[in-house]
Order: C-alpha cells, then sequence, then structure tokens
C-alpha cells in the first residue's frame, strides 16, 4: 500500500508539491508554536455585551480619550509599551489586555484614536480617517475581531445600497455621468451593462476576475507566519506558487494590464479605478489582487459607526484599562531605548526633559518610516532587513481634507448614506499625473481631478439627536508634501497668510465642485476648514503627511517585502502594528494588531478567531 501511495505521488506532481508543503507547514508550524508557552486566549464570548445609550457628553469622553500624560499615571511592572494609539495600536494593545498583560499606549496627539479621532470645532464634528467600514455582517472576520476589543459596545448602521456613487465628467462643463456602486454585486454588474451594452463581456470578464483573485490576501498573510527560512524554500522552490495560486497570479499583473486586455472603452476603465483612492496608487503600479480586495470588501454592504469613528477608541481604551494598562496623550516618543541590541523602553519628550519608560516588549504603530528613521539609534536601524524596504518600497501619497459645516438637515440639504467620487477624466491615471506634476503657483488654479466627499452626518442615524439642524460634509483629493513644505517650520494655526491663502482657494474650488453635484448646498455652508498634507504631520505623526504608511504598490505585495513586513522584527524586544505589516484603512490595522498580538502571545489568534466564531454559532 505504501508503495502505491509513493507510485501515486511520484506520477502527480501537483500533489506530491502538495504533500512537501503540508508536511513542511505542519513542521513549520510545530518549530513555530513550540517555543514559549503560550499565553492566554484573549478571545471569549463573555467579552461581547450589549450597546449601551451613547456617552455623548464631551467631558466625560475626554475622561477616556484624552489622558494626558504624567509619569505617575505610568502602571507598573509593564508587559508592553505600544507607540501610537491608532487602530494598530489600540487593538494590540486591547488583545494583549483581554490576555492579561499590562499594557501602555502612548500618543502624541491630544486625543487617542489615531485616524479614528473625530474633533469639534464651532458646533461641529468631523471625522478624520474613517469614512466607511465593510464586512461588519455578524458572522464576518472583522465584525467578531472589532467586538472583541471593543466589548461589542459599537453599532454599525448600514449605509446606502447604492454606497459609492462614481461621477465622471467635469460639473462645470458638462453633465456628469453616474455609476452607482449596490451592496449587490450582481446589481452593480447589471447597471454598467445596461450603461455600456457593448462591454457586456468585459464587464462580465472583469467581475469573474475579482471573483478568481478573492483569496490573493491569503498568500499575503501566510507570508508573515511562516519562518522566514521556510517562506523562502517554499518560493524557490515554487511550491508556495501551487499553493497560493491567487496570491502568485494577481500580485504580479497590474490593474492597468488587466483593464487594457478586457477593453478600450477609456470610461469603463476609469469606472472599474475608481477606489483607487482608498489605497492611494494609479493603476499601472497597483498590483490587480490589491484592487480587487478593496473592491470587493464592500460588495455585501458599507457600514459606519454609530456616534462617529471615535466609539471606537473610547470603547478600546476601557479594555486596555480593565486589566490594568493605560492609553496617555501628550506623549510623543523621540526615541526607542536599547541595551545590549533589545529593545527595552522607549524615551518620551516633554518640554526640554525626556522621561524614559521600560519594558519587556516594544510596539510601535507610529510606521515604518517613523520607527527607523527616527526612533531607532541609526546604527540599529541600518543593521536591520526593513531598513532599505523603506526607500525600496517609498511612502504613500499625502492628501488634502476640506471640512464643511452645513446648516440643515440630510433631507433638506438632499444628502444621502453614501460616498461620492468625483473624477473629470475617466483617464484617472493621466488625470493625477497631469495634477501631481503642477507646481507650487499652478496648483491654486488646478481642478482637482479626484475628489472624495462624505457626509457622515448623514451616515450616522444619531447625528441630529446630538447636532440638530446641522450636517457636515468631507472633500478629500491627493496633494503632495512639497506644494506645502516651505511652512512645515511654522506653528500650526500660525503659518502665516500665504499659507491660509492657498490652502482655501484649493478649498473653495473644491467645495464649487461638491455644489455643482449637490445643488442644495448652496447657500448653507457654515464652516470651512482645510487639513493639508503639514496638518496630517501634526496631527497625526507621518513624516510627510502621507495617507496610508509605505506605499501600496506591486513592489510592497512582493515576497520580498511580503516577509520582512512583519509583526516581529529582527531587532530583539521590538514588534511592529498597524497598516505597514498589513494594507491601508481601519481592516488592514486591525488585523496589523492581530499579527502581532500574536507574536507576543504565542499564539495563532487567528485560529483562535475562527474557533470563537464557529463558537459564537453554536450559541446563536
Amino acid at each position: 500500500m505504501i508503495t502505491s501511495i509513493f507510485q501515486s505521488l511520484v506520477g502527480n506532481p501537483y500533489l506530491l508539491g502538495v504533500t512537501v508543503l503540508l508536511f513542511v507547514f505542519i513542521f513549520a508550524l510545530s518549530v513555530l508554536f513550540s517555543g514559549p508557552k503560550p499565553a492566554r486566549n484573549p478571545f471569549s464570548p463573555k467579552h461581547v455585551h450589549p450597546v449601551e445609550k451613547l456617552v455623548s457628553d464631551q467631558k466625560e469622553r475626554d475622561k477616556v480619550l484624552k489622558q494626558r500624560f504624567k509619569i505617575d499615571k505610568v502602571p507598573p511592572n509593564l508587559d508592553t509599551v505600544i507607540i501610537g494609539s491608532g487602530m494598530g495600536g489600540l487593538s494590540v494593545g486591547a488583545l494583549l489586555s483581554r490576555a492579561g498583560k499590562k499594557v501602555l499606549v502612548l500618543e502624541q496627539h491630544d486625543q487617542a484614536g489615531g485616524c479614528c479621532h473625530t474633533f469639534h470645532d464651532k458646533g461641529f464634528e468631523f471625522d478624520t480617517g474613517v469614512h466607511y467600514i465593510g464586512r461588519m455582517g455578524p458572522d464576518d472576520d472583522d465584525r467578531v475581531l472589532l467586538d472583541q476589543v471593543t466589548g461589542g459596545r459599537v453599532e454599525y448602521p448600514r449605509m446606502d445600497e447604492a454606497y459609492d456613487i462614481v461621477t465622471l465628467g467635469d460639473p462645470s462643463q458638462e453633465k456628469v455621468r453616474k455609476y452607482p456602486f449596490m451592496s449587490d454585486e450582481n446589481k452593480t454588474r447589471e447597471n454598467l451593462i445596461k450603461s455600456f451594452p457593448k462591454e457586456t463581456d468585459a464587464i462580465n470578464n472583469f467581475f469573474k476576475l475579482l471573483r478568481e483573485s478573492k483569496n490573493f490576501f491569503e498568500g499575503y498573510f501566510v507570508l508573515k507566519l511562516l519562518p522566514k527560512w521556510l517562506a523562502r524554500l517554499l518560493i524557490s522552490t515554487g511550491l508556495f506558487n501551487l499553493v497560493f495560486k491567487s496570491y502568485a497570479k494577481f500580485g504580479r499583473i497590474t490593474l492597468k494590464k488587466v483593464l487594457d486586455d478586457l477593453t478600450e472603452e477609456e470610461e469603463l476603465k476609469g469606472i472599474f479605478s475608481y477606489i483607487m483612492g482608498d489605497y492611494g496608487v494609479v493603476p499601472s503600479r497597483c498590483p490587480f489582487g490589491l484592487h480587487s480586495i478593496v473592491m470587493r470588501h464592500y460588495f455585501p454592504g458599507a457600514f459606519y459607526i454609530r456616534g462617529g469613528p471615535s466609539e471606537l477608541p473610547f470603547h478600546m481604551v476601557q479594555v486596555i484599562e480593565e486589566s490594568g494598562g493605560k492609553v496617555l496623550v501628550n506623549a510623543p516618543v523621540s526615541k526607542i531605548v536599547m541595551s545590549s541590541g533589545r529593545a527595552v523602553g522607549v524615551q518620551v519628550q516633554k518640554g526640554d526633559s525626556q522621561v524614559e519608560i521600560f519594558a519587556q516588549n516594544i510596539v510601535t504603530d507610529a510606521g515604518v518610516s517613523n520607527t527607523f528613521l527616527h526612533m531607532l539609534p541609526k546604527e540599529v536601524a541600518t543593521r536591520s532587513c526593513i531598513y532599505p524596504l523603506i526607500n525600496k518600497v517609498g511612502e504613500s501619497l499625502s492628501y488634502l481634507t476640506v471640512f464643511v459645516g452645513l446648516k440643515g438637515t440630510k433631507e433638506e440639504l438632499g444628502i444621502q448614506a453614501h460616498n461620492c467620487w468625483s473624477y473629470h477624466n475617466p483617464n484617472i491615471e493621466q488625470a493625477f499625473e497631469d495634477y501631481m506634476a503642477l507646481a507650487l503657483d499652478k496648483v491654486r488654479d488646478a481642478e482637482a481631478p479626484l475628489m472624495f466627499i462624505s457626509f457622515p452626518s448623514a451616515k450616522d442615524p444619531t447625528w441630529h439627536e446630538r447636532n440638530p439642524n446641522l450636517s457636515t460634509c468631507l472633500l478629500i483629493t491627493l496633494s503632495k508634501y512639497s506644494w506645502f513644505k516651505q511652512w512645515e517650520e511654522g506653528r500650526v494655526k500660525h503659518r502665516g497668510e500665504d499659507y491660509e491663502d492657498l490652502k482655501t482657494v484649493i478649498a473653495k474650488k473644491m467645495l464649487e465642485q461638491c455644489i455643482r453635484l449637490y445643488p442644495n448646498l448652496e447657500g448653507k455652508v457654515e464652516y470651512l476648514d482645510v487639513g493639508t498634507p503639514l496638518s496630517n504631520k501634526y496631527y497625526l505623526g507621518f513624516s510627510h503627511g502621507e495617507m496610508y504608511g509605505l506605499d501600496h504598490s506591486m513592489q510592497r505585495f512582493l515576497p520580498d517585502a511580503a516577509m520582512h513586513l512583519r509583526a516581529k522584527t529582527d531587532i530583539p524586544g521590538l514588534y511592529l502594528t498597524g497598516q505597514d505589516i498589513m494594507s491601508a484603512g481601519l481592516t488592514g490595522a486591525l488585523f496589523g494588531g492581530l499579527l502581532c498580538a500574536s507574536e507576543l502571545l504565542h499564539r495563532n489568534l487567528y485560529n483562535d478567531l475562527q474557533a470563537l466564531k464557529k463558537e459564537l454559532k453554536k450559541s446563536s
């Protein structure tokens, strides 16, 4: 019998490869998880509690989100110090706390939350970075994980069925064409076929490719879990590509190549590319696998957050405090302290003095560039295999946000719970490159070729209870740090008239374009403010105001970068979390936290998450 099995394997190379891979994989897992004893499983159905009434009193919220750093607030006997309170930092902090660990999260800004934070000004409340979320069904991984780290006390109202509206054409010169993306994949496909009947085959083939590439992230994810020696072995022998076919195929073909092979219809290509703003890379540089994952993320429906995005950090901070941890703000980390080649602490800058805090492990959610270029001693950073990737992968682009306060309800203003992606030119890549190539003196007269329009007040069903007869709008476009660099040494809100004039001119042009699309907004604007790349740097800690940390071009998703951009670094005691080890957005940062906590707890938390889902399903 053994002989016949052996002959069968030899006669079937694919089966042989899978068998060898399975053997090596099991062996690797035994090595990987036979080290330190696994910590306590952080997941439990008992962690999920009923949703409660929103805490809307700002003073009460500030007691949680704005706890200023003082040395006497630092808990004793820390297990882990986490730099940064974005979703990556708070999620790993909450998971470690669920496992009984004591953590300290340090935030350089004056409130916790990173891109989840909200701010209030002149009676208006604005979100800053989370505009919609996908995969929030009760059985989705994302939802189950978020419920664990927030205590289940956050609700996610569904947005309109048409969650994204793509508009093509210049509103000032012609009637724009509108294309809705629906919470039903088939409806979206059918609507596009009605608009482009001659392109039926191209449209059907595009959606077929989206389905074929749906497992792209599996291979990418596994490369971050396997020991590097094993990952290299599997890649070099071709076995990895045999098993993770979607990753192998769709990580090496660009979105542009796929679209060019499907059709010559430029408008259809522009529609298919519209969501590039969610990761900030033009079609010729984006792996199709990434684009597919982002598009499919919202097909089951798009969701918002009841009470606004700050609800997430508001409840995650409380989870961390339940185990004796703390989240402290106004605590900029200037240095990671090393001893005998190991990261052992951090140095917090307080005025002209420094405070050193020590722990067994140091986790950074400040981004790879910030960490390796500014926080680590140069001689330590440059010896790491991660250091060359900063230039090899590069930083993502920056962006500019216009915050608009409006008088009136959503019904009066004709706004809905959706996003609008406005493009003047269907050739998105050409329009993008032309705009980004402009010199500073030309920017003020140019129209932004890409604009994301969001109405947070229309997405949150509790908004008008808290903010009667007021509404908000966000306008976002891509930008360049170099356009604003000359003012980088100025103090926030005191950068001078030229700076204020430039950003106001850009903002007013964007607002005019928005009003052409939503004419009921005319005459209802009561508040206007602008966040530039310098604002992003100041409030969010990004070196050059970058939107998504490291760039999301093809280079980042190839095996070499994928293997090295992992939670456990080659510097003992130092770990990474957040979007730089996974991908852009709330979900990417959240699962970056899961990967990091897996390393620190010596557990495969993804497997634990799947086991929890089964347990929840049985009890429901």
